[in-house]
């Protein structure tokens, strides 16, 4: 749970205000709160994660005064060593929940005789550094994170950290004004805008934890995958989902998250909806899909590392991090293992890995997959032990398993039936007495003998809905909209969130680079692969007798400048390729993720074109150093002095281009065992359509198709350098060879445009995955 500290009482211009502090946090309630629960539940106002503490512990309620009064807690409300059942706050009050040495809460009064008036309103700025006016402890909050001015709208929101953090009314803002009942969200915090400021909003049952009402999903074809499905979870709660194969287990939790939209029915989970705010309970839902989601050549903490880079607030220190990090693994007794690669851990470990990406925002919501699935029984047992601490820490836990055996550990049990209808809803010891067995294969025979649902109801269509259908196709409601007339008159002025998204692509991009490179450095094999892979192809040059490389040749029969080139360019575009095909099919799963968490498309393909650029380009430098170190380059160039740096530029343009063209088969595929005929069918027509090995000009259809190979035009600008029309008295009289500037840049040009093309394609891919 994120906490948060009102620094002084004059956010809150209000006499009698509740001060509530515990662990060093601060909270400030008016007497308009009616009552302030205090308790390890994550729907009460004041949480206290501690096993001695009750769920609900303390009330503190207003009646001309406060008064906290103690809920029938196990360890009862101690104050001064004696056990108390009620107590009038008159002043200072200490107070020890669950025992005497019992965590402590502070409790006063702002309002006590010879309180002193607010001072004047005045500018109010948010944020997680402590000399904030309201200072959340919260690392997706910023140090300095927003700022609020008072003006005669009401109150002006700036976003001081534009780190796409910042909701009014479930969207993203740089800038807003806010009126009186705005609801705002620093983080994950939630305010409430009133005359005199803000106010942390209250959790209560319906808005602080989890309410589906009547879910339907049907695919479209009309299978029905879940059939009006409600549930209403509140407070610290283990739920397990169980059912036999098709009761769309998998679609309910994909429904709850927001991955998927109900056909019919909604889903809120503490009064947001995931579906239409995603952005906004990115740290609030944490989802553990079955499958690893961690790259397996980094370390335990190098994934963490860079996963707390991407998720949290651009701001926090290296130093907060490594904390975060750390309490991360000690939570899930992964502390000895943080140093081993992911690929070396037992399968236990690396569900609770997949667990500690989503503990490193705090989620109060965490959903899994089948997280006990091929583990043996002494795994299985411990995850579940895990997942109940994770429970009693103050958390909601949904889970679903097909292990029966532990589910005397979760709160409730929720047996739903094939078509994805529930059939019972309630605590483990109810099953038995719902089903009148115990016998679990008699429970689910009966589930799986269950009559299929009926499909979804037609909605109905009014005649309310067909005149507010046809008053949007109005010509002149058109007109307003587009012109801005027609707004309710309360609705908060935003601004968007463009530039929020430039500076936050960019950041992502950084991290995600830096992790690209540091994956190829780990994986030693493919490191060595790479930089094998232009020795290679240099020794390959060797099979062409050498007479003066890519000079002018002695005798005049000599095609050795051409059958070296297509060595050359066909070699930089098979580096390329062989960089990137397999490189987005191989992430795929981890990047559908890292997404749902809020990892941006763009900066994903950014940051992959920017470190496999580099990459080829080293080995392009690799592979003309050592072909020149035994072969002549050519006497000059077009446009700049020497010869060789127009071959390296056009080599490097070939197998940049190459490489976008990999990454766009590597999109399209569905397994990394795909990419092989592909791959196969691109280097051919690569060697084939270059225009060094068979003829291409003036033959129809093939001369086109060659304009889609970057070989091609790699092989064109190089030949233009080299002049090998005028070298090779046979070779092809092809315009896109002539020795000069146009020819070479056209060439250049050319190879710009096919990479543009591959690279839209491949994000148009990537956003629709």
């Amino acid at each position: 749970m994120s906490s948060v500290h009102l620094r002084t009482p004059r956010i809150i211009r209000r006499v009698s205000v509740l001060r509530v502090t515990t662990g060093g946090v601060t909270q400030h309630f008016p007497p308009s709160a009616g009552e302030v629960r205090i308790g390890r539940a994550a729907g009460a106002n004041v949480v206290v994660p501690e096993s001695r503490v009750s769920r609900r512990h303390l009330v503190v309620s207003y009646d001309g005064g406060w008064v906290a009064r103690d809920e029938g807690s196990a360890g009862g409300t101690w104050r001064d060593g004696a056990q108390v059942g009620e107590v009038v706050v008159d002043g200072d009050v200490e107070l020890t929940l669950g025992g005497p040495s019992g965590p402590a809460v502070t409790l006063a009064a702002s309002g006590a005789p010879g309180a002193e008036p607010p001072p004047p309103a005045s500018t109010i700025r948010v944020g997680r550094a402590p000399d904030n006016d309201i200072v959340i402890d919260d690392l997706l909050t910023a140090r300095y994170h927003a700022r609020l001015t008072p003006n005669d709208g009401g109150w002006f929101l700036e976003d001081l950290d534009k780190h796409h953090q910042t909701f009014v009314r479930g969207a993203d803002v740089e800038t807003a004004q806010l009126r009186e009942g705005d609801v705002v969200t620093f983080g994950k915090v939630r305010y409430v805008v009133t005359a005199d400021g803000v106010l942390p909003v209250p959790d209560s049952p319906s808005s602080g934890g989890l309410d589906v009402t009547d879910v339907h999903y049907a695919l479209p074809g009309g299978k029905v995958l879940t059939a009006g499905v409600s549930l209403d979870v509140a407070g610290p709660r283990l739920v397990a989902l169980i059912g036999p194969s098709g009761s769309g287990k998998s679609t309910l939790l994909r429904l709850i998250s927001g991955e998927l939209e109900p056909s019919q029915g909604t889903v809120r989970y503490q009064g947001i909806d995931p579906h239409r705010q995603q952005e906004e309970v990115h740290g609030r839902i944490g989802v553990v899909p079955q499958h690893t989601i961690a790259h397996a050549q980094l370390t335990a903490r190098k994934a963490l590392q860079y996963a707390a880079e991407l998720r949290l607030s651009q701001d926090t220190t290296a130093a907060e991090r490594r904390q975060r990090i750390d309490d991360v693994l000690r939570e899930l007794s992964l502390t000895d293992h943080a140093g081993t690669q992911v690929r070396r851990l037992s399968g236990g470990q690396q569900r609770r890995l997949a667990i500690a990406f989503e503990l490193l925002t705090r989620p109060s919501l965490l959903i899994l997959d089948e997280p006990t699935a091929g583990l043996d029984p002494a795994l299985v047992r411990q995850i579940m032990t895990g997942l109940r601490e994770l429970a009693d820490g103050g958390r909601q836990v949904i889970v679903t398993t097909h292990d029966l055996a532990h589910l005397d550990r979760c709160d409730d049990v929720l047996i739903m039936l094939p078509g994805g209808r529930v059939e019972y809803f309630g605590p483990p010891d109810g099953v038995a007495a719902h089903f009148g067995t115990a016998d679990w294969a008699d429970i689910f025979e009966r589930l799986n003998a269950a009559e299929p649902p009926p499909p979804p109801p037609s909605p109905s269509v009014s005649s309310a809905d067909v005149r507010a259908w046809l008053d949007r196709l109005n010509p002149l409601t058109l007109l307003d909209r587009m012109s801005g007339f027609g707004r309710p008159p309360t609705a908060p002025a935003i601004v968007g969130p463009q530039a929020i998204d430039q500076r936050r692509r960019r950041e992502q991009a950084w991290v995600l680079a830096r992790r690209q490179l540091r994956l190829i450095w780990a994986d030693r094999g493919y490191a060595g692969f790479l930089l094998a892979l232009p020795m290679v192809l240099a020794l390959l040059t060797f099979a062409i007798p050498d007479e003066t490389g890519l000079g002018a040749p002695i005798s005049p029969r000599s095609t050795e400048a051409m059958r070296l080139l297509v060595v050359l360019v066909v070699g930089a575009a098979f580096m390329g390729m062989a960089a990137t095909v397999r490189d987005l099919v191989a992430e795929r799963l981890i990047y559908r993720h890292e997404r749902a968490a809020g990892l941006m498309p763009d900066a994903y393909l950014a940051a992959k074109v920017a470190v496999f650029s580099a990459v080829v380009l080293v080995q392009t430098l690799i592979l003309l150093r050592l072909v020149f170190w035994f072969r002549a380059g050519p006497e000059d160039g077009v446009l700049f002095g020497t010869g060789k740096v127009e071959v390296g530029i056009a080599l490097a343009a070939t197998a940049i281009v190459s490489a976008l063209l990999g990454l766009l088969i590597s999109a399209l595929v569905a397994t990394p065992e795909q990419t092989m005929p592909p791959l196969v069918v691109a280097i051919m027509a690569q060697l084939v359509l270059c225009g060094g090995l068979i003829e291409v000009t003036g033959q129809a259809v093939v001369s086109q198709l060659s304009w889609l190979v970057p070989a091609r035009w790699g092989y064109a600008a190089a030949a233009s350098t080299v002049d090998v029309t005028d070298l090779v008295p046979n070779a092809p009289d092809d315009v896109l060879w002539s020795h000069n500037p146009a020819a070479w840049l056209g060439a250049l040009l050319a190879l710009a445009a096919l990479g543009t093309a591959y690279a839209w394609l491949a994000r148009r891919r990537l956003r629709a995955t």
